[in-house]
This record gives structure tokens, C-alpha cells and sequence, in this order.
């Protein structure tokens, strides 16, 4: 008994001895993790805790200026005065709703301090609190200076209130080509991963140094102000906040700097474009200059137009519905995206096309008695009485519709009419630096898939005049005017200069198979469009201007109502073509009378600029490169504006008392007789057609005098033609 004792009193001691080695070993183990732990990987941990306790904030770079091409300053940025309330500062006991409402209060009272009411609500700093809580609340933005100056003297009551200055865009001349530069609004940038990853590397974790945070930033919403955005918006810099553990700010330090954006200048002309919107003042239009050398385009008109300065810094919704509700569609850039029939300013091109393929050539004469019957349709002239015998020459000069459907009929539409206008750029949007659209040139297979139908004659005729399914936009038709100036060189149209300001060389997209000698007759016929005496666009006969133009009416039915748009294309001087002008009128009376009046605006302030009154003024004060009013910019000084009749080789058609064969006290006195609305739709139009191309030209009682089938003779002067 007493040896069963001793031997189980020696295992128990055994078995104490091995739990004792046991804990020792488990006490040693978790004194070297500890030694491990607050010793050897102390740096690793406080390494975590700064990446933990560091957010990245990113600092919005100021936005580059756009210019015009002399340097005036058309959208800048001016230092705007803000309120931030630092949360930190004013927390409170208990839950958030205490902090919110001490919040809430403060502000109310900086309200009453500065007279501006409060851009945020409770509900935004509950969602602030939750979202952004390290970086300061913008409780109030675009304070002036009596608002900052009240509240600087308030300032030790403030705790946690602080004046921060922000970049606002500004737009000094207000609605100025608002469809070229286009707004900005608050947005994420778009060159996030460029900033973030400047080498381009491909390994490039992204995610693994995202900005926590991205302060206020404007972004292009549209125009060059969107398409140019990289550009303008410069390389944003960054901030590093170190948070507490309950989220907000503890301290800061400043990392990289933002890069300063880069300015760009436009091809736009500040004193044309002005011009040019004051003569579109109240109508709805468009007026394009263009550089028929270069592509550059000088003036960019679209009207009615809307006010830039009310989109910053932020846009309100009752103007956004005023624009959204107006008839008027102002928001619509009608220069770039408008689409609209061409009427006759499309028969030159047809014209080119039957005399490189040899339908017509300059003898051919055709009898036009004042209407074309195709398939059961009848398509009239403008001149509801007829031309009488005519060739080509004098059909451009008059807009004779038989003429250009017999040449367009015995052409056909397909191949030849449709490849020359799709290589001039009809139906394909323009390679500009801004959206435009690309309008719509029918062909057999369209239509067959849009209609369900075949091509006929009758879409022939109409084509033939500019109507039927074909639409164009305005800078198409700059793009097409220049090509007939040129020589047939269709050019890229360009809105943005480069650093250099200054485009060295023209950028060719193709080259039209014109002969020069067709393209010489079709210039004469426009030349007599202006300067002869019975010319569709004798209106806009501008004196010490060689302009060459062709006008165009294009009908078409709105909700049962027709309705005409009225065009006029031209080019000057006439000898060496610098500039290709497009004038545009909606709802409008005739080619020859409204868009001629604006195509005369125009060309008197390209080339006589010191008989134009421009009236530029800002709105604002704050751009540095003011412009005084009546200031004259001339666009180019070297081009001779003398006409020379006999060295461009032009017979003026003269139109006599004595070849009207009519009694009349004064030749002056017919030009200057005023035709009601009636007459002249009773001479010009075709109110039964629909879908009539017409041109109306000038209203005088020439026309009313001319026997039927009577056409002025050509005579060889040294005259002009008037």
C-alpha cells in the first residue's frame, strides 16, 4: 500500500515537471512574439498606421484662357471669395445631429453677416460628414468684397471659419460665340491616370495611390471648352491630410503643385464675329467666314445665342428651363449642326459635274418657259414667266431651275453629282476641333432602305436644284465655297491655332476633278449674280468688294406650313479668292433679299472695316485685355480691293432703258420700286410645288417689265455691271 502511494506521488511530480517545461516554452514563445511585435517590426506598423491615417487630396489646376486670333481674351478666371467651415473645429458632444445642428447655425448667422444665403443645407453636411469629413465644407462661394470685408471683421467669433479663394470661369464678352467656346461645369477630370501615371508605365497600380479626395474642379461641357478640355484644365497637384481616429483633420502638408493649364487661340475674329451676330440680331441664322487658303475659320455666327456668364459658377435651373422652352432654340448651334436644304446654292456644283462629263458645255442654250414636267410633276422656275433662251452662264446668274434639272436629269444623280458632293464634304461631319453634324446625301441604296422605294427622275430634278432629301450645314457649305474659290481643293476647316498661331501650311483632304476652265464660267455666272443687272444677289452689291455669290431659297413644309430658309454663298475678291462667306436666314423671304443683306454686312466689314462700327464691349471687368469700342482690327491690309473688269475678263450683262423697250422716267427709279409680299410671290414662287427651289434675287420692276422669253444682252463695257 505504502509503495502504491510513493508511486503515484513521483508521477504527479513528473507530470508537474512537464506542465511546468510546457509553460515556460508557451511564456518564452509569447515573450519573442511580443519582443517581435513592439520591437523588431515597429517600423512596419507605424509605416501602416501613417498610409492608414493619410488621405490624398487632389488641388484643381487654374484653367487656361481661350483667345481670339489677335490675342483678346474670350474666357478667363477670376479669383472667386469662399466661405469653408472646418468640422473639426466645431464638433460637438453626442451624436451627429448635435454637430449638424451647431453647424447649420453658424452658418446662418455668416448668412446674415454677408448677405448671401447659403449654398448647403443640413442635409449636405450629413453628407459632407460622411463622405468628405477631412477636407474643409464650401458653405459660400463668389463673395464680393464688402461681404469678405464684413466678415473679416467678425472673424475672432468664428471659430473654425476660414476665407479660401477659388478660380471661377468668366466670360468677359457674355454670349459671344457661345456655341464655338461652350461652358464648363463641375466634374471629375478626365486626365486622372496621366497625372497619377505621368511615365506611361504599364505596370502602374492605380488603385494603390487613387485621391481620396478631389476638390471642385471645372470641366469642358461643351465647345472648345470640352473638345480642348486636356489642354485648358492643366495638371491638378495634391495635398496630404493626416486624419485622427474619428476622421477628421489633423494636420496637412503640401505635395505637388498644380501645373498652370495652356491657353488656346481660336481662328475666330473678336470684331467679325461681332459684326456678324449683330447682323443676326433677332432672326435665327448663321454666318460662317472661312479662310479659303488656310481652312481657318474667322467667324462661326450661329443666332440666337445664350449668355456664358450664367452658366458659372454654377448654372441655375430657371435660366436651363428658359433655354430648354424657348421657340427660338438657342441652345441649337446652327453654324456647326445645323441642317437645312441648300436650295440653288447647290447648282454650281451640278453644273461642274455636267461640264467635266460634257451634258452642257458654255454654248449650250436651253429654252426655259418657266417650268419642267416630270412624271406627272411640275417644277417651276423662279421667274414663274420663264428665261426664254439661256445658257449657262446666265442660268446661274438668274437661279433658272429648267435649266439645272435638264442638265441634272441628262446627267443623272448617280455616279457623277453624288461623288462630287461627297467629296466636297456633304455627308460626312467636318474634321473640326468641335461636334458638328454630317446632314444627309441621299443615294439610290439610302433611299431604298429608308423609303422602301427606288430612285426616280423626280428626286433627280430635285437634287438638281438643292431640295428633295438633301441637307447640309452651314460650315459644309463654307467647306464647298471654299473648294469653288480655291480651285477645287476641298480643305480641313480649323477652329484652333497652334502654339505657333499660326497655320503654316493648309491641310488638303482631297482635291475635286474640276477643269479650270468650267470652274472660270461657273465664277462668271456668280460674278453676274452680284453685279449684273438683273443677278438673283444684286442686293449685296458692296462698292470697292469684287464678290462673286450665288443666292438660294430653299422651301419646306413645317406642320403643314411652308416655310423658306434664304442663303447666299460668295467668295472675294474676285481675282485671288481669300475668303469664302456663307450667309444663313431661317424662316426667312429669299436668298436675294435677306441673306444678300447680311452677305453685303459682312463683306463690307471684312474688307472696308474702317466704315464698320464693330460696338465691342465686356460685361466684366476682370479680363486684362480690353478692347475699346470701335476699335478696327482690319484682317488683312495687302489685299487690293480695286475691281478691274478687264483684267478679270468679265462681260458685265448692262441692262438699258432702251433694251427693256418701256417707258420709265429713270433707270433708278424702276431698280428702287418696292413689290408687296404678294407680287412677289405671284413673280417668284410656286406655292403649289412641293419642295420648289426658288430664288427671289432683287425685288424690282425689271422683272415685271421683261417681255416673256426676253434676256438682257451681254455688251462689252468697261463699266461694271449694275
Amino acid at each position: 500500500m505504502k509503495n502504491l502511494v510513493e508511486k503515484e506521488a513521483a508521477a504527479s511530480r513528473i507530470r508537474l515537471c512537464i506542465m511546468g517545461v510546457i509553460l515556460l516554452l508557451g511564456v518564452i514563445y509569447l515573450l519573442s512574439c511580443l519582443y517581435d511585435i513592439q520591437v523588431e517590426q515597429t517600423r512596419a506598423f507605424e509605416s501602416a498606421q501613417e498610409f492608414h491615417s493619410l488621405r490624398r487630396v487632389r488641388l484643381p489646376a487654374t484653367r487656361g484662357k481661350i483667345l481670339d486670333r489677335n490675342g483678346i481674351v474670350l474666357a478667363d478666371n477670376k479669383p472667386s471669395y469662399c466661405v469653408s467651415i472646418y468640422l473639426e473645429e466645431m464638433r460637438q458632444k453626442g451624436a451627429w445631429t448635435n454637430t449638424i445642428n451647431y453647424v447649420a447655425e453658424r452658418m446662418n448667422e455668416i448668412s446674415k453677416i454677408v448677405g448671401v444665403p447659403c449654398e448647403v443645407d443640413k442635409d449636405g453636411i450629413w453628407a459632407h460628414i460622411r463622405r468628405r469629413r477631412a477636407i474643409p465644407l464650401v458653405a459660400f462661394r463668389g463673395l464680393d468684397d464688402v461681404a469678405v470685408a464684413r466678415l473679416s471683421e467678425n472673424a475672432q467669433h468664428m471659430r473654425g471659419v476660414d476665407i479660401s479663394v477659388q478660380a471661377e470661369r468668366v466670360y468677359p464678352y457674355g454670349d459671344f460665340a457661345c456655341h464655338i467656346i461652350g461652358y464648363v461645369g463641375k466634374g471629375k477630370p478626365d486626365n486622372l491616370e496621366q497625372e497619377l501615371n505621368p511615365d506611361g508605365l504599364e505596370d502602374f497600380d492605380a488603385e494603390s495611390l487613387e485621391y481620396d479626395f478631389l476638390l471642385p474642379d471645372f470641366v469642358g461641357k461643351d465647345g472648345v471648352e470640352k473638345s480642348c478640355n486636356t489642354a485648358l484644365a492643366g495638371v491638378g497637384g495634391g495635398e496630404l491630410i493626416r486624419i485622427n481616429a474619428v476622421g477628421y483633420r489633423h494636420e496637412s502638408y503640401l505635395g505637388k503643385q498644380p501645373e498652370l493649364g495652356k491657353d488656346v487661340t481660336l481662328t475666330i475674329d473678336l470684331r467679325l464675329q461681332k459684326i456678324a451676330e449683330q447682323a443676326l440680331e433677332g432672326v435665327r441664322g448663321s454666318i460662317i467666314v472661312m479662310d479659303c487658303e488656310t481652312g481657318e475659320i474667322l467667324v462661326a455666327a450661329s443666332a440666337p445665342r445664350y449668355d456664358l456668364s450664367k452658366f458659372v459658377p454654377t448654372l441655375s435651373g430657371s435660366y436651363w428651363r428658359e433655354l430648354l422652352n424657348d421657340p427660338m432654340r438657342p441652345l441649337y448651334g446652327r453654324a456647326c449642326s445645323g441642317i437645312y436644304a441648300p436650295g440653288s446654292i447647290f447648282k454650281p456644283l451640278v453644273a461642274l459635274s455636267a461640264l467635266r462629263e460634257g451634258v452642257i458645255d458654255e454654248q449650250t442654250h436651253f429654252f426655259c418657259s418657266g417650268r419642267v414636267d416630270i412624271g406627272g410633276r411640275v417644277f417651276r422656275c423662279a421667274r414663274r414667266s420663264g428665261h426664254g433662251d439661256i445658257n449657262l452662264r446666265q442660268a446661274i446668274c438668274g437661279s433658272c431651275n429648267p435649266f439645272f434639272i435638264y442638265a441634272g436629269t441628262k446627267l443623272n444623280y448617280e455616279p457623277h453629282i453624288y461623288q462630287d458632293a461627297f467629296d466636297v464634304g456633304f455627308g460626312q461631319a467636318p474634321q473640326l476641333e468641335i461636334p458638328c453634324s454630317k446632314g444627309v446625301l441621299p443615294s439610290s441604296e439610302w433611299k431604298r432602305k429608308r423609303e422602301r422605294d427606288r430612285w426616280r427622275e423626280g428626286d433627280t430634278a430635285n437634287i438638281s436644284m438643292g431640295q428633295g432629301y438633301l441637307s447640309v450645314s452651314p460650315l459644309q457649305v463654307a467647306v464647298y465655297t471654299a473648294a469653288l474659290a480655291n480651285g477645287g481643293k476641298v480643305l480641313r476647316p480649323r477652329l484652333v491655332l497652334p502654339e505657333s498661331g499660326k497655320i503654316e501650311e493648309s491641310e488638303v483632304l482631297r482635291q475635286m476633278n474640276w477643269r479650270s476652265q468650267d470652274l472660270r464660267l461657273v465664277h462668271l455666272g456668280m460674278w453676274d449674280v452680284v453685279n449684273s443687272g438683273w443677278g438673283t444677289g444684286r442686293r449685296a452689291l458692296q462698292e470697292g468688294v469684287s464678290l462673286a455669290a450665288k443666292t438660294g431659297t430653299a422651301e419646306y413644309m413645317d406642320k403643314g406650313e411652308k416655310k423658306k430658309n434664304a442663303w447666299m454663298i460668295g467668295f472675294a475678291p474676285f481675282n485671288k479668292p481669300k475668303y469664302a462667306i456663307v450667309t444663313m436666314q431661317e424662316d426667312s423671304d429669299a436668298g436675294g433679299l435677306s441673306a444678300a443683306a447680311l452677305m453685303k454686312q459682312m463683306t463690307q466689314a471684312i474688307f472696308l472695316p474702317e466704315t464698320v462700327n464693330a460696338n465691342i464691349e465686356e460685361i466684366s471687368d476682370e479680363s486684362e485685355n480690353i478692347v475699346e469700342i470701335n476699335e478696327v482690327v482690319p484682317v488683312d491690309a495687302n489685299i487690293n480691293l480695286e475691281l478691274h473688269p478687264e483684267q478679270l475678263s468679265i462681260e458685265p450683262i448692262l441692262i438699258t432703258e432702251e433694251s427693256i423697250g418701256v417707258q420709265t422716267n429713270s433707270l433708278d427709279e424702276v431698280n428702287n420700286t418696292e413689290l408687296t409680299s404678294e407680287e412677289l410671290d405671284d413673280i417668284y414662287m410656286a406655292p403649289e410645288i412641293y419642295n420648289q427651289s426658288d430664288d427671289v434675287g432683287q425685288p424690282n420692276a425689271l422683272h415685271l417689265l421683261m417681255p416673256h422669253g426676253f434676256i438682257p444682252p451681254t455688251q462689252n463695257t468697261n463699266e461694271e455691271g449694275h
